[in-house]
């Protein structure tokens, strides 16, 4: 038997003892021996003692169950289930991240790649990172590698060996390009010996005449003057071979066009070389284009600008008076023909308009704005084919120019030629003329 205290658990040893449905317990105050019975479900069971009436507090033991007799009790226990569904979506998750990060990393790469390949030059791109495959993926040919290397034996041996002289890369440049960009004179005179168009023409215009002038290699420039190379050719941008010289600061460049008869004073925006150069501070070049009668036109400049203010004030006599002040000082001022030919339609005179039109399209063949006002006179007269005449005219000199295939194409819907038409939308919305698209 176990002593029970008042308002006290029995010892530790005793909850491990399997319980009955009574058992005997001995006062603590009277030392008498007595039988309680067991109440399941409570903690506690209180009673009397019959001997001394004091109450008694005895610990219910199968209310205090151990975990081994739990574990006795209910069997063994099954393992934890797994949840498959949740590892199975967290493994998809995973994988779908991991493709969408290589979709944009892939993607990314071949963006980079095209802005190398479109924007830079591929050649200068492969010295500095040695990727051959910039080179391909712009249309380099071994002969256009050889030509911008300077290698003489391999530019031969690929010729002798029916490479084509003319072939054009990615950037529509021919070998010849290549080659004089870079100064490669030797094999500049090998590929003008063998044939190759000293005048073809790659994006904005460029000839190989333009960009070696540009770069300033005054050896390259004499050989493709000497064989046969227009000095006359203007770029898309309206500069000539002189004024991308004169930008660059190249003085033996400069010196060997103006010997072999380039026009010194004409113009580009505006300004003629010897302008650029005074904006430049370059003392040198200024010197050599007054040599040769280089001139600035300041004041025909001033004059013109006032013609214009005045035409949009509807001032069109005065404005026709400051065109002719500017005309008198500058001869050669295509803007001024130009601004005097819009205010003689102001006017209602398109016969003297055309020929002032025609004028500024004479001293600078390239001017578009010109060519798009005299045939806008010729499209109302319905004088199709003249019209048509002058945009073939401007073409032939800018093959790449998208608003004049396109102004072409309106020419050819108002003469009632469906198919030109379509045609021209078609040509212009290739070379990037959005309205045509």
């Amino acid at each position: 038997m176990a002593p029970v205290l008042p308002g006290t658990a029995p010892p530790t040893s005793s909850l491990s003892a399997p319980l009955a449905q009574s058992r005997t317990v001995t006062c603590p105050f009277c030392q008498a021996v007595t039988s309680c019975a067991s109440s399941p479900g409570r903690l506690l069971h209180q009673f009397a003692c019959p001997s001394c009436r004091e109450n008694l507090l005895v610990l219910n033991q199968r209310t205090q169950e151990t975990d081994g007799g739990l574990i006795d009790r209910q069997g063994p226990t099954a393992p934890p289930s797994v949840d498959l569904s949740g590892r199975i979506t967290g493994l998809a998750v995973a994988a779908l991240a991991c493709l969408l990060n290589y979709v944009l990393l892939s993607t990314l790469g071949f963006w980079m790649f095209g802005q190398i390949t479109t924007i830079h030059d591929p050649y200068d791109v492969d010295a500095l990172l040695l990727s051959p495959l910039i080179l391909k993926a712009n249309g380099w040919t071994p002969l256009h590698l050889a030509a911008a290397r300077g290698d003489l034996p391999l530019a031969t041996s690929l010729l002798d060996h029916g490479a084509h002289v003319d072939q054009l890369n990615g950037n529509r440049r021919t070998p010849l390009y290549e080659a004089a960009k870079r100064g490669q004179t030797v094999v500049v005179t090998l590929l003008l010996t063998r044939g190759a168009n000293p005048n073809a023409r790659g994006k904005l215009g460029y000839t190989p005449l333009l960009t070696a002038a540009e770069e300033g290699h005054a050896d390259t420039v004499a050989a493709l003057l000497n064989r046969g190379a227009d000095h006359r050719v203007i770029s898309t941008l309206g500069d000539s071979a002189l004024h991308r010289a004169v930008r660059g600061g190249h003085l033996a460049a400069t010196q060997i066009l103006l010997e072999h008869g380039v026009s010194v004073n004409r113009k580009t925006h505006g300004e003629t070389a010897l302008e650029i150069a005074q904006h430049e501070e370059d003392q040198e070049l200024i010197r050599l284009l007054r040599a040769h009668g280089g001139r600035e036109f300041s004041q025909a400049k001033a004059h013109r600008a006032r013609g214009i203010a005045q035409q949009k004030q509807g001032q069109t006599d005065r404005a026709l008076f400051a065109y002719a002040e500017a005309l008198n000082l500058d001869p050669d001022d295509y803007e001024a023909y130009y601004g005097r030919g819009t205010a003689l339609l102001q006017k209602h005179e398109p016969d003297e308009a055309l020929i002032a039109f025609h004028a500024a399209i004479r001293l600078n063949p390239t001017y578009f704005e010109a060519y798009s006002a005299a045939t806008s006179v010729y499209t109302a007269r319905q004088q199709w084919r003249l019209a048509l005449a002058l945009w073939d005219q401007f073409l032939a000199q800018q093959p790449q120019h998208g608003r004049a295939q396109f102004e072409r194409a309106i020419v050819k819907r108002a003469q009632g030629d469906s198919a030109g038409f379509l045609d021209g939308l078609q040509r212009a919305c290739t070379l990037g003329h959005v309205a045509a698209c």
